[in-house]
């Protein structure tokens, strides 16, 4: 059975990084997919902003940019930009928005297959390290815009 993510401020403060993380993801999640007919409307944009790092990282580490713009487009780019930015996560943003203009110039031939052009970019993403910890940072900093009521 699935259960509605509720936390309070105070769950925030109380719990290890790990958990943070969980808390949020899982809520930023259950809002983006109107689990239960909520949606990320209903939080403040931090919320929707870290869960696009989310995607990117997860999407780039499993296929390169190439596999992140085809299952999210370019505004989700623009969203994991803004998140980036957010948290302050510079390497990450810079590379970031070197996709962004890669996908952006690209050709229609790279639609239906990969575009080389970001195998440098993924490459520059993979060595990057610290953005779970800036993504924390910025959470324990502003606990209220991850509490939706």
């Amino acid at each position: 059975m699935i259960q509605k993510v509720k936390y309070s401020i105070s769950d925030l403060q109380n719990s290890s990084d790990e958990e943070l993380i969980s808390l949020v993801y899982d809520k930023a999640t259950e809002l983006y997919l109107e689990t239960f007919g909520e949606s990320l409307d209903k939080a403040d944009s931090a919320m929707s902003d870290l869960l696009a790092t989310w995607v990117l990282e997860s999407e780039v580490h499993n296929g390169g940019f190439d596999q992140f713009f085809h299952n999210n487009g370019l505004e989700y780019g623009y969203n994991a930009a803004n998140g980036l930015r957010r948290i302050a996560a510079d390497n990450y943003l810079s590379v970031s928005e070197k996709a962004i203009e890669v996908f952006k110039k690209q050709s229609e031939e790279y639609q239906k297959k990969r575009n080389p052009n970001f195998n440098p970019l993924d490459d520059e993403f993979y060595d990057l390290e610290g953005l779970e910890k800036r993504r924390i940072e910025y959470i324990r900093s502003n606990y209220v815009k991850f509490v939706v009521e």
